[in-house]
């Protein structure tokens, strides 16, 4: 039996349980219950249901998707959230025929790209002679705004997606600061870094964590032949697309009226079993059985709970169980996000060729970086999008919605001020801001490979872990797909 000294709860225990109201609904069971109805809640609840199993999935906002969410504008619709499915993402891929969706390859070209370095523009083809360039020796040589992921690149001893993992690189649980020093860069070489370094930050990440998404990479860039002419790399993110199809695909694929197209489908199918507007509040597990009591008084039991929200929001739902489990525990405690935060606008006419500017620029200021998407004219309407990560982005999410915003296009304009007036705001999405998701992916700080990465996929009693946070192999949409998979056939083996 469960008593008060028997309660172990994660982040605000008092806060939640004084949160919840008495019971007002009749409760409800199932075999399991699924707490997320993002791809990974979705795609465990499939699979569970066609072993026969009853399922409930609970999700706390008004509609399904998770991190995948279309925006619908008065340019179309805007995928705010995953959007890229490569040639290598089956479960996805399989989905999407399944439910008879369309794939059209990514119309995401980026134009050229310079970069705006302490209040001045600078050339990246001629940064080796520019005076504001402190490196020395061959760190001269790397593009200023590449220089994380220069760096990143050239010691990954990574060879298969699954080695991150793997204890006999443990020495390796370090920041990217921490490599570079032990590796002789220059202070100057760090500061670059710093604004260009992947993940949240420098001193932020496990370098194991970084490698692992860039080695998952490289597998879909290996899966296909290579383009006629192999364009090298000049900006930090959404490298140009390989447009030419292989078995109808090209490298990267999105789905014909945005990507939350899938989670919609696949809701549909499940039908009254996924309950919107439904938000845990605590967690009660015997060992035999668990109850999920949400903050609207709704109550579901059942044998098996899976997780399948992010860690970021797990935190804040109380977790009662009759067995510690320090180290989850501490993962979903500890575990840090990292955050997004994209400005969408379409600019009306090409500014840069008024000021001669590059089109698309990354800077150590306070917007990141802007994208200017090809139009493949040259001339006329352009899509573009202000694109803020790591520490920029969480700095950005204090200000208010509609303070950002302005911000964001007043500082756009005071470094280009060509561009005045020829900004139209799309849409705008903070997923810090998110208060279902509180963050845009999960994260591991420097040492938290060693201590917790290896085992936070694990079940603690009745409670199992889905969601891209518990990835082994993949990345992306497809690592959701994963872990939803992973969840339901642990299930199907204690069954």
């Amino acid at each position: 039996m469960l008593t008060r000294r028997t309660l172990l709860g994660t982040g605000a225990l008092g806060v939640a349980s004084l949160a919840l109201p008495r019971m007002t609904f009749a409760a409800e069971k199932a075999d399991v219950v699924i707490i997320g109805a993002g791809l990974s809640g979705l795609h465990s609840a499939e699979l569970l249901r066609e072993l026969g199993m009853t399922v409930i999935l609970l999700e706390a906002n008004d509609r399904i998707g998770g991190r995948v969410q279309t925006v619908q504008t008065v340019d179309g619709p805007i995928d705010v959230g995953a959007s890229q499915i490569g040639r290598s993402y089956a479960r996805v891929l399989d989905a999407c025929q399944r439910y008879d969706l369309k794939l059209i390859s990514e119309d995401r070209d980026l134009l050229s790209f310079g970069g705006y370095i302490k209040g001045a523009w600078v050339d990246p083809k001629t940064w080796d002679t520019n005076p504001l360039n402190r490196t020395v020796g061959d760190e001269r040589k790397i593009n200023p705004i590449l220089m994380g992921q220069a760096v990143t690149a050239k010691f990954n001893p990574l060879k298969e997606v699954d080695e991150w993992l793997d204890p006999k690189f443990a020495r390796y649980d370090i920041s990217l600061r921490q490599l570079m020093k032990r590796n002789g860069y220059s202070d100057a070489a760090i500061e670059l870094a710093s604004f260009s370094a992947p993940g949240i930050g420098i001193d932020e990440t496990s370098m194991l964590r970084m490698w692992q998404e860039e080695t998952r990479g490289g597998v879909d860039r290996r899966n296909g032949p290579p383009p006629p002419v192999q364009q090298s790399r000049d900006h930090p993110f959404g490298e140009a697309n390989d447009h030419n199809l292989v078995d109808g695909l090209a490298s990267t694929n999105n789905i014909v009226g945005g990507c939350q197209m899938l989670p919609l489908a696949m809701g549909a199918k499940l039908g009254e079993a996924v309950r919107l507007n439904r938000k845990v509040g605590r967690i009660e597990m015997t060992g035999k059985g668990a109850t999920v009591i949400c903050t609207d008084g709704s109550v579901v039991s059942a044998r098996f709970v899976i997780s399948a929200i992010p860690f970021s929001v797990l935190r804040k739902v109380e977790i009662i169980a009759s067995k510690d489990n320090p180290l989850q525990r501490k993962a979903i405690d500890t575990m840090p996000y990292a955050n997004t935060a994209r400005m969408y606008v379409t600019v009306e006419k090409p500014f840069w060729k008024e000021d001669g500017l590059p089109p698309s620029f990354s800077t150590d200021g306070p917007i990141g970086m802007f994208w200017a998407i090809d139009n493949h004219t040259g001339e006329g309407r352009h899509r573009a999008m202000v694109v803020m990560v790591g520490l920029v982005a969480q700095a950005i999410s204090r200000m208010e919605h509609g303070e950002a915003e302005a911000y964001i296009q007043a500082e756009l304009v005071r470094m280009r001020p060509a561009a005045k007036g020829l900004i139209r705001l799309a849409t705008y999405k903070d997923w810090l801001r998110d208060p279902n998701q509180l963050g845009c992916g999960f994260s591991l700080a420097p040492g938290q490979v060693n201590a917790f990465g290896r085992t936070l996929a694990n079940p603690w009693q009745n409670l199992h872990f889905a969601g891209e946070h518990t990835r082994r192999l993949d990345f992306g949409m497809e690592s959701a797909m994963e872990s939803g998979e992973r969840t339901a056939m642990e299930i199907a083996a204690l069954v």
